[in-house]
């Protein structure tokens, strides 16, 4: 059984419990009045945390003294539990759970009422060594659901070209590829269609619905992704839910840091790589009653943009983040829960690509803080009850490099950008959860009934000026001023209520069945969402299972998109053949009549199928559907009096938002994992999907499209991904001189994304997205050496990024005529890259 430590403030390492628990998983049998026998016995139990929070979706199995599986179970919300065994005896428990050690003890069970207290130990990382071999199997016989997982451990591993953030990461993950702006996409969805939630409270940004909080990944619990058959508790994502749980601090004082030296990055010359500093402090408040943790992250990044001239090819942007979480056991029953987050962002230039020089960027300032209390209460009859209430409020500021006219050519833009603009959001939420005792009835049944409710407010102060539209002569197509105050407030209230039942009818089935109501004050009209999830097991030790379900989501609607209603208008002035203004047309957006809201009908089916405990095999079928999706229609002016081919553009008119949106998803995922050892592991993934809509070309207040009527590849369209990546020892064999060194890989390959192609006026020539990018090829090799030094630990990375030196450009020139027309931009280029960690004092245990 693995051991678990913390780090404290002193100068060596101890055990994580100290006031009498053992430093495994512990056990706690609880003396029960004697009962009346009866046949089959009765095992009843409750599956806690270190500190004492219950555990939900355990599975225990229980085994007699042959180790044949007699039963297995799962817990509710409330980490209760119970089993019925055939006889009395002695029996061995074994508990899996991801993110804990892996149980297993003994117990006598003697009479039916037999009640069990188990305590799980949590795979705390002290040096990021995680005994993955000691991790449970994925496969969950009691979850209906799709959920993957990814560690903080593996965040750090895995030699991703990107920011180690929580979001980026993400793209670690089959399923989920990350666009050239950074955009993560879930499941074929846009960035915004998922649910982000943080201790169960939604944290995605109230204006736009993204996810822009950065997080300490080591003090991070669990992150968890539902993306197919989803539960009726949450509701506002298409795409799925991240769930994300922070770490709580124990009776011990756990120090740790991280990142603290920059690393160094060739690409465009020798420079400070990408640098995220990270300390955490946790420990008691009041000891055996209360504990806290708090996070501080920090994160500089230096991104260089091929194509663009030396000293005008970087963008820069810092972070700084905090997150303290608190846990409060007013009474082993009663336990109540507190978050405090707030972060600063700042982005220098951007904006900044190949086509985009650094004259024509803006520098870009957020700010957010968040404030949350949960209080829950469990009772012994296995029933739980939780509430909780939050407050967020987040801050926008874009500024432009200077007030020069801006220019779009077909060969790229000039000048200065033409918005100012400050922007305020705030949301009120809360929610209540219910789940009573399980029923016998027709087998077991465990309801859930609960509700929550939002309130958001967008406040907006747009100042825009104009810009030119010019074409492959030099003389100017359009040109577009803006006019109105653009000083807007736009509130809105949202409330949905489910009801679920878990019902297992008998051993190998499981059934999810609900339904959730949303309703929306925008829209005015309540929404039901039917939902259903079937999971079967046909083999009694639970390492295989078959799944299938079929739910609709309704999302909530986005501040940013109705906005746009109450913004300021564009007037464009077309320019003739000759170069001669034409009469302006004013383009202005308006709330169509009757909106519902949008419906997303999911379709999924799957298997998976664990081998040996340590090999896991997946495969997942996802079929999704939008109904009545927002978008803005154009309704062209009568009697224009201008180039019919700027019409076709989109310039002028009416844009009235409407249900016309329609969107379509098909993926089938096959994935190979294996963990073994001290924190190593490999996965591959192979993914074939297809994300089309009828609406890709989206329309702004800065620069209306034409929404198109046939449905074509969205942008972030991939056909086929293959996705490798791992962290392995450096020999296989257990020699002392190898037994510190480590190497990393990326290995991630895929279809290249669509783009469009246009004549000088911006006209799509032919269908949208009829065109794509090369295949995009990344492959990563880094090497690590870990040591100790003056009695502290350090690991020393160097690798190669993009070591192929595939192409992988991230931009085109897409206009027809040009002389660089189809040339693409932007490439990655082969670099070195460098890295040095700091984990602390060396303990008693070697690394």
């Amino acid at each position: 059984m693995p051991e678990s430590y913390v780090v404290t403030g002193g100068s060596k390492r101890l055990p994580a419990f100290s006031s009498g628990w053992p430093v495994f998983p512990a056990l706690m049998l609880l003396a029960v009045a004697p009962l009346a026998s009866q046949t089959p016995l009765v095992l009843k139990g409750r599956v806690v945390d270190d500190d004492g929070s219950p555990l939900a979706n355990v599975r225990v199995q229980i085994l007699n003294s042959s180790s044949v599986l007699q039963v297995a179970a799962g817990t509710n919300a409330a980490g209760a539990f119970e089993a019925q065994l055939p006889q009395p005896g002695r029996y061995a428990l074994i508990v899996q759970h991801t993110g804990y050690f892996v149980f297993k003890e003994p117990v006598q069970v003697a009479q039916t009422g037999t009640e069990v207290l188990l305590v799980l130990n949590p795979e705390r990382e002290v040096f990021q060594s995680v005994k993955v071999g000691a991790s449970p199997s994925t496969v969950d016989p009691d979850r209906t659901t799709l959920e993957q997982h990814l560690s903080g451990t593996e965040i750090n591993n895995i030699p991703y070209p990107s920011s180690t953030s929580l979001v980026n990461a993400l793209k670690l993950t089959p399923g989920i590829v990350e666009d050239a702006s950074g955009a993560v996409h879930i499941q074929g969805a846009a960035e915004n269609q998922t649910q982000y939630t943080l201790d169960g409270f939604d944290i995605s940004d109230p204006i736009t619905g993204l996810f822009n909080t950065p997080l300490a990944v080591e003090d991070i619990r669990s992150v968890d992704l539902d993306s197919s058959r989803e539960s009726p508790q949450t509701g506002r994502g298409s795409a799925g839910t991240l769930d994300i749980k922070p770490e709580n601090g124990t009776d011990q004082f756990h120090f740790t840091a991280t990142n603290f030296i920059p690393g160094l990055s060739t690409q465009s010359g020798l420079h400070l790589g990408d640098w995220t500093p990270r300390a955490g402090i946790s420990g008691p408040l009041l000891t055996g009653r209360a504990w806290f943790g708090d996070s501080i992250v920090g994160q500089y990044n230096a991104t260089f943009i091929n194509g663009l001239p030396s000293g005008q090819n970087e963008k820069t942007s810092w972070t700084l983040g905090n997150l303290f979480h608190a846990q409060a056991n007013l009474t082993p029953a009663n336990i109540m829960y507190g978050d405090f987050l707030v972060d600063v962002q700042r982005t220098n230039d951007a904006g900044l690509g190949p086509l985009s020089p650094l004259p024509t960027t803006t520098n870009q300032d957020y700010k957010e803080w968040l404030g949350a209390i949960k209080d829950s209460h469990a009772w012994s009859n296995g029933s739980l009850v939780e509430g909780g209430f939050a407050y967020q409020s987040v801050y926008y500021r874009t500024t432009p490099q200077g007030t020069l006219p801006y220019v779009i050519t077909p060969n790229g833009a000039s000048g200065n950008s033409y918005q100012r603009s400050r922007q305020y959001g705030s949301r009120k939420q809360v929610f209540a959860n219910f789940y009573p005792e399980v029923l016998h009835l027709r087998g077991t049944q465990q309801f859930q009934v609960g509700a929550d409710a939002e309130l958001v407010n967008y406040h907006g102060i747009f100042d825009r000026t104009s810009y030119e539209l010019t074409g492959l002569t030099g003389l100017p197509l359009t040109q577009t001023s803006f006019q109105g105050s653009g000083n807007f407030r736009l509130p809105d209230a949202s409330v949905g209520a489910y009801l679920n039942d878990h019902w297992q009818p008998w051993k190998p089935i499981v059934v999810d069945a609900g339904v959730r109501v949303d309703w929306d004050r925008l829209v005015g009209r309540a929404a039901p969402a039917p939902r259903v999830g079937i999971a079967y097991s046909p083999f009694a030790e639970g390492t295989t299972k078959l799944v299938a379900g079929y739910s609709v989501v309704h999302e909530y609607t986005n501040l940013e998109v109705f906005s746009r209603a109450y913004d300021q208008t564009a007037l464009v002035t077309p320019y003739s053949l000759q170069g001669l203004p034409e009469p302006s047309i004013p383009t202005y957006f308006r709330i169509g009549p009757d909106l519902t809201l949008p419906r997303y009908d999911n379709y999924s089916a799957g298997a998976e199928r664990s081998f040996r405990r340590t090999y896991d095999v997946k495969l997942e079928f996802l079929e999704r559907h939008t109904h009545n999706g927002f978008s803005y229609n154009r309704v062209p002016p009568p009697n224009a009096l201008f180039q019919p081919q700027v019409l076709t553009y989109g310039l002028g008119g009416t844009y009235l938002l409407s249900n016309i949106r329609r969107d379509a998803y098909h993926g089938l995922d096959a994935t190979v994992r294996h963990g073994f050892g001290d924190q190593h592991e490999w996965m591959v993934s192979y993914v074939r999907s297809r994300a089309a809509s009828n609406a890709v070309l989206a329309p702004a207040v800065d620069i209306p499209l034409q929404v198109l009527s046939d449905t074509r590849p969205v942008p972030w369209d991939v056909t086929n991904r293959i996705l490798s990546w791992g962290y392995l020892p450096l020999y296989p064999r257990n020699l002392k001189w190898f037994k510190n060194w480590a190497w990393a890989y990326l290995l991630d390959y895929r279809t290249g994304f669509t783009f469009s192609v246009a004549n000088q006026a911006g006209i799509i020539s032919g269908q949208a997205d009829s065109y794509r990018f090369p295949a995009n090829f990344d492959l990563n090799l880094h090497l690590e050496r870990r040591f100790v030094f003056r009695g502290y630990r350090f690991a020393l990375r160097g690798g190669v990024n993009n070591l192929t030196d595939s192409r992988n450009p991230t931009a085109v020139i897409s206009t027809i005529g040009s002389p660089q027309y189809l040339q693409f931009l932007g490439d990655e280029g082969r670099h070195l890259e460098f890295r040095i960690r700091f984990f602390g004092k060396k303990g008693t245990t070697a690394p």
